[in-house]
């Protein structure tokens, strides 16, 4: 597999200050708990809390999008979306203004990416959104009607690499 086929994510500044002020905020609350909590369970409880949802968000984090001979994979920490080329219906890039009115269903907002499930209330859609920042979107719809929206530095290389490989795909611009 050529590297050309890979596709990495990497996290905007944007990005990486809300995760860094959404960790600074956890550790606060704790630090506090800890030392202005005396004898009681909650600091305890709070930390098991927060690290069980980190600890979850963690294990989704996207890593890379790979374009591989029978399928596009979506590789996170613990996870791979397999999307075979006979289920994709289409593929294109979309901007920022498309998903002006985005609301985040079970979703990641910003903490080590932008994953998870998003309303488009356009439509009353839910989009699996994997990406890193808000720059160079794509989105991938199969037959089943389901979206993936996946961001990536390399987007027109992205929508070009799986129109090669997969020949029946109809690409929008």
């Amino acid at each position: 597999m050529t590297d050309n086929n890979k596709f990495k994510y990497r996290l905007d500044k944007r990005t990486r200050n809300i995760t860094l002020i959404v960790l600074g905020i956890v550790i606060v609350v704790c630090a506090g708990l800890w030392f202005f909590s005396i004898g009681d369970y909650l600091p305890a409880w709070f930390f098991s809390i927060a690290l069980a949802v980190i600890g979850l968000s963690v294990l989704s984090i996207p890593r890379s999008i790979r374009i591989t001979g029978d399928a596009v994979e979506i590789r996170c920490v613990i996870e791979i979306t397999h999307i075979p080329y006979e289920h994709l219906k289409s593929v294109r890039r979309i901007g920022r203004t498309e998903l002006k009115h985005f609301i985040p269903v079970f979703a990641s907002m910003g903490f080590f990416g932008y994953f998870g499930y998003y309303l488009l209330p356009r439509n009353w859609e839910i989009i699996k959104v994997y990406a890193a920042s808000w720059h160079g979107l794509v989105i991938i719809e199969d037959i089943y009607e389901q979206r993936y929206l996946v961001s990536s530095d390399r987007p027109d290389d992205l929508v070009m690499g799986i129109e090669r490989t997969c020949r029946h795909l109809k690409i929008d611009s």
